[in-house]
């Protein structure tokens, strides 16, 4: 009981799989009615066209015989010329005359007697359609299905034969062979089945297959499962992280201030290096987190309606600090727009405040971190023909190969080289930038040459142009 109750237990969960359980029994059972049907109705056809056959052969044959009614042997000599030259379809014709309310048989093929041969029901049958088509009013054909010994089915047709007067002088009964008919019929039918067969077999090894891609399915949603609980777990961890290193930086910062300036040289050294530890592990905590809710469709975006100059300001004077420190320059040139040079920049976008001046910082000091020496420029150009808004970040740094520029927006990449070994960085950084930037319908782009620098540029539609101080605010999640 244990595997069967095992099987339901699965079942139960995976209810899918009854699907391919129906497909298994339906599909054969529907092709082979479909295959049944077809044959049946085609052996209906065919028969329903020899039944015309020989209603017409029979008229043509009633036509003539009354014209040689008077002439046996004249009669008996067409009945067998035309029998011969159709062999394979004609199997036997009968022509009787009524003499004294009995039926005399004065032209046959084949001439013997073949009465005494046949089965009693056989006999019988011919006596009643021979008796029905006599009497029969309209002079209309009785026909009717006969079986030899050998299997092989006859067509057989009776009809009244009237003489130029229009009295009764007799009847003629035609059986016509279906032997050749049955025999393509059996072929078709015996090919229909084979090609059912095959057909079957190759619908059981989809549905077989189909149930290997249904265990993948079952693969599939497991390790979604398993994702979803990664990313709840990095989630809370990230969370939990936050307050323990809010307090160790809170507390290093404190002692800094306050007995900073009794400590000696290394004592001085090792508390600056724990606060940039913690600030580094901070870092690394946001990221986690924006990455756990970007990819889990929580992180909300706030849109309004801004020109993003003060924003870019802001985020140069606070990376300034760092660029001064490796002696970079780090330069801040808005271009006009290019409809109306003479006009300060008057564009709008729409986009959260917030989230661009985190996409900001990661451009920027990710230039700021991977150039050594020269500068890094931010230039800004509106082009209202267009109706683009571009953010250019322009440095003389390392570079990096087109190989890597095809990763660069990857998680966790990082260009590994040896100028770039002692820069510190999680590799998420710019794939948080490229998802933000493109939730705010924006694109982004990047040009580079090993050892000479990189360029990234991000576009944003403009809006409308700056003419009303008013200010629409739109959230998305």
């Amino acid at each position: 009981m244990n595997p069967l109750k095992s099987g339901l237990n699965f079942v139960r969960k995976n209810p899918t799989i009854i699907y391919s359980l129906a497909l298994i029994a339906l599909i054969p059972l529907t092709l082979y009615f479909n295959t049944s049907s077809a044959i049946k109705s085609f052996q209906g056809e065919v028969d329903a066209s020899l039944m015309t056959t020989a209603l017409i052969t029979e008229k043509v044959f009633d036509i003539f015989a009354s014209d040689f009614i008077a002439s046996p042997e004249i009669l008996q000599e067409k009945v067998e010329r035309i029998v011969k030259e159709n062999p394979e379809e004609i199997a036997e014709v009968q022509v009787e005359i009524r003499e004294k309310e009995q039926f005399k048989t004065i032209a046959s093929f084949p001439q013997k007697e073949t009465a005494e041969e046949l089965p009693i029901e056989v006999k019988n049958l011919f006596e009643t359609a021979k008796n029905l088509a006599w009497n029969e009013p309209r002079g209309e054909a009785i026909g009717f299905l006969t079986i030899d010994d050998a299997g092989t089915r006859f067509r057989n047709v009776t009809k009244t034969i009237y003489d130029s007067s229009g009295e009764k002088i007799g009847v003629v009964r035609l059986a016509i062979s279906l032997k050749k008919i049955d025999e393509h019929t059996a072929q078709a039918t015996k090919r229909s089945f084979v090609i059912l067969t095959i057909s079957i077999v190759l619908v059981l090894f989809l549905i077989i297959n189909h149930t290997r891609l249904f265990e993948y399915s079952v693969l599939y949603r497991k390790i979604r499962e398993v994702d979803r609980m990664k990313d709840e777990f990095l989630s809370m961890t990230a969370h939990e992280l936050r307050t323990p290193i809010a307090a160790i930086s809170g507390y290093a910062n404190i002692l800094k201030r306050e007995i900073g300036p009794t400590l000696n040289e290394a004592q001085t050294e090792h508390l600056s290096r724990t606060i940039i530890s913690t600030e580094r592990l901070n870092d690394l905590i946001n990221d986690i987190l924006d990455v756990s809710r970007i990819e889990q469709g929580r992180l909300s975006i706030e849109f309004q309606e801004m020109s993003p100059q003060k924003t870019i300001k802001e985020v140069v004077d606070e990376l300034k600090v760092k660029a001064d420190e490796k002696g970079l320059q780090l330069i801040f040139e808005p271009k006009p727009v290019v409809s109306s040079p003479n006009q300060e920049e008057p564009s709008l976008i729409s986009a959260d405040p917030e989230r661009l001046k985190q996409v900001l910082i990661n451009i920027i000091g990710n230039s700021i971190k991977y150039t050594m020496k020269g500068r890094v420029e931010v230039i800004t150009e509106a082009d209202a023909l267009k109706g683009r808004y571009s953010i250019a970040v322009k440095d003389t740094g390392v570079g990096m190969s087109a190989e890597a520029q095809k990763k660069l927006f990857e998680k966790f990449f990082r260009i590994r080289t040896k100028e770039t070994a002692e820069v510190s960085g999680t590799g998420l950084g710019l794939w948080i930038t490229k998802a933000l930037t493109e939730k705010m319908q924006g694109e982004i782009f990047i040009e580079s040459m090993e050892g000479v620098g990189s360029k990234f540029t991000i576009v944003f539609p403009i809006i409308k142009q700056q003419k009303t101080s008013a200010v629409k605010i739109r959230k998305e999640t």
